[in-house]
């Protein structure tokens, strides 16, 4: 199925999803948890408090997406496309979702809720974690140079782990970093 510049809501009766691919079409209140999506492709699309919750996510392409207020809890996008994958997180909850090895560079993230979510191995040169709450977020390995962590909360990076050459940190928040060495901050 191809379907370019429409828009959909959560009334819209959906068949298979699979390798369907989505051009300038924006999405509100659709509820695809849990739903097969491999292999479909979203250009330049917007997503709209929608639940796309523990979909499958093997070869889905989003390239120039935006998701605001959605849910998307356990969602492994490290399944997904590389090929152009770029999109934008604005006030989404990510809880448990995985980005594992995956190049993030041109993801952004904004007033999200990233509890419990793996980093680790990813490639998030410049990513900015713009009032994100990364509290049980997991890096190891991560390329973090650059990355912008001055207004996200919660999170605990070790330094020894953790690639993070010019990474941008409030000096208040440092404990964040020291977390992994037995010390009494006061």
């Amino acid at each position: 199925m191809d379907v370019y510049a429409l828009e959909f809501d959560g009334k819209t009766e959906w068949q298979s999803l699979k390798g369907s691919r989505f051009e300038s079409c924006t999405f509100r209140n659709v509820n695809w948890a849990g739903c097969d999506l491999r292999g479909a492709r979203f250009e330049d699309c917007a997503f709209h408090d929608c639940d796309l919750s523990n979909a499958k996510t093997l070869g889905l392409g989003f390239q120039e997406v935006r998701f605001e207020g959605c849910k998307l809890l356990g969602v492994k996008f490290e399944l997904c496309n590389p090929l152009g994958l770029s999109f934008q997180l604005i006030g989404c909850n990510l809880t448990a979702a995985s980005f594992h090895a995956l190049d993030m560079r041109r993801v952004r993230f904004e007033k999200c809720n990233a509890q419990d979510v793996d980093f680790t191995k990813a490639r998030a040169e410049g990513v900015c974690f713009n009032e994100v709450d990364l509290k049980g977020a997991l890096f190891e390995q991560t390329n973090l140079k650059a990355a912008d962590f001055t207004l996200a909360a919660h999170w605990r990076i070790d330094p020894n782990e953790n690639s993070l050459q010019k990474a941008k940190f409030r000096k208040e928040e440092l404990s964040g970093l020291l977390a992994s060495w037995p010390l009494d901050i006061i």
